[in-house]
């Protein structure tokens, strides 16, 4: 009888496997921390690619491993990791005779799935690596967690970690599953000589615009690429969302109601002039601190990132941030496309327009969303600059995102057209020349350089930061 094949060996199987940028992050794990008694934190939204990844992983770095997942583990499995650490000889050979694998003192991993669904296996780890006889991995994501009780128990949470993101695939991590490697490299190229994309650009264009509406998410990618029919990958995230609202419902001490609400309305926010997140726009009458706690949730587990303005610009935005005012961003602007056209038949005709721009919509909420996303990717705090007039409480001043580079502030404006002014910039540069590095400016055009500002083409933010 056979060995039933895990989500990896499937994934190869089916033709849908993608690589992913983040799996040298592994590597580096593995060469220069796993030994000295240091655990890896898989973190990320559900169905972002975790356990794959870390199958992946298992598969080709190990001569053998055990993948324990905590959403289906025996009752006597889970016991294990309470009443037998003292005796690890016989913890490990009930682990290897319950999973028909055997494990080699430095030459296996222990993957530990979905592991925040049983808090006792998070404080065994601080056991299991003293005794370190095998590399710990874990995955996991807050959505699936239900909290029943405003008593946390007291599970200690171990300390000797590195956490990993794992986030939705990149643009070019898309272009690298679809063997578009000619083109990565002319986007190398061209954006460290900033030489223009000329003749190019209309190509690498149209392919950016179907990962847009696609979006990163390992599971919908995997079938546009293989199919090339927007139609089977629209059910694939819609069955995304649908997951992610049932997470919602099924909370308890957060307020699933209001966390729906939130979820829902971010389309609209985006789409406004100052898309800043207005907890009045669910209720009239809604109070701050009813939707603080179900904003939180949205954002631990990964479903949305927010991004706070800073009174001034400094090498600490920290310092300056401003936490009562946010801009609220989703993970993947493929589902935020999905989100936003919910109610619409979604049919080959709407794909058609929609991939050449003939709908006349707002794109530039989806371009927003698209920076906000690879920047977090790219590890950056996500934050923005806005200016009033003290009377009239107008905006004077607005800079999109601002990044730190070369110890200095980098200010981006995100534009999805090529028809525009940046006033903003200019004025934003001239305000605090000695704190900024030249302005960037994302765009739906060719890279050109006009006095001290740098225009990119959206889809090579990747390659600047």
């Amino acid at each position: 009888m056979s060995e039933k094949k895990d989500e990896y060996e499937l994934a190869l199987e089916s033709g849908i496997y993608l690589k992913r940028d983040c799996y040298n992050k592994l590597l580096e794990w593995k060469n220069n921390r796993a030994r000295t008694h240091v655990a890896c934190f898989l973190k990320g939204a559900r169905r972002v690619g975790k356990s794959v990844l870390a199958l992946e992983f298992a598969h080709k770095e190990y001569s053998s491993f055990i993948k324990i997942s905590f959403d289906s583990a025996s009752e006597n499995t889970k016991k294990l990791f309470i009443n037998s650490l003292e005796d690890l000889d016989y913890f490990y050979d009930q682990l290897m005779v319950t999973y028909n694998k055997v494990l080699y003192p430095g030459k296996s991993l222990i993957i530990l799935d979905e592991i925040q669904l049983f808090k006792p296996a998070r404080q065994a780890i601080k056991t299991l690596l003293l005794d370190g006889r095998y590399d710990i991995l874990e995955t996991g994501s807050l959505a699936s967690v239900v909290k029943s009780s405003d008593e946390e128990e007291n599970y200690l949470i171990p300390s000797e970690e590195d956490t990993i993101e794992v986030n939705p695939l990149s643009f070019i991590e898309f272009l690298k599953n679809d063997n578009q490697e000619s083109m990565i490299q002319l986007l190398k190229e061209c954006a460290k000589n900033n030489k223009p994309l000329l003749s190019a650009y209309k190509n690498i264009y149209r392919r950016f615009r179907e990962y847009l509406i696609v979006g990163g998410m390992p599971k919908p990618l995997s079938t546009y690429i293989k199919s090339k029919n927007f139609a089977s990958t629209e059910i694939e995230k819609q069955s995304i969302l649908a997951l992610y609202k049932d997470d919602l419902t099924k909370q308890k001490m957060v307020n699933s109601a209001y966390a729906l609400s939130i979820l829902e309305l971010i389309p609209s926010e985006l789409s406004k002039h100052d898309s800043r997140f207005r907890y009045s726009h669910i209720n009239k009458n809604a109070r701050e601190r009813d939707f603080n706690e179900p904003m939180k949730w949205l954002s631990d587990a990964g479903i949305i990132s927010l991004s706070y303005p800073v009174d001034e610009p400094s090498p600490l935005p920290i310092l300056t941030l401003n936490p009562n005012e946010f801009k609220a961003f989703l993970l993947d602007t493929g589902l935020l496309y999905s989100l936003t056209y919910s109610n619409v038949t979604l049919d080959d005709l709407f794909y058609k327009r929609l991939l050449l721009d003939t709908l006349h919509i707002n794109e530039g909420m989806f371009a927003e969303n698209y920076v906000a996303q690879g920047l977090k990717n790219k590890g950056n705090k996500l934050c923005y600059y806005i200016k009033r007039d003290k009377n009239t409480y107008k905006t004077t001043m607005e800079i999109d995102f601002l990044c730190l580079k070369n110890e200095k502030i980098t200010p981006i404006e995100v534009k999805s057209s090529d028809d525009f002014s940046h006033r903003s910039l200019t004025k934003f540069k001239n305000s605090f020349r000695s704190l900024v590095n030249h302005g960037i400016v994302l765009y739906d055009g060719d890279i050109k350089k006009e006095d001290d500002t740098l225009y990119y083409p959206l889809f090579m933010l990747e390659f600047l930061f």
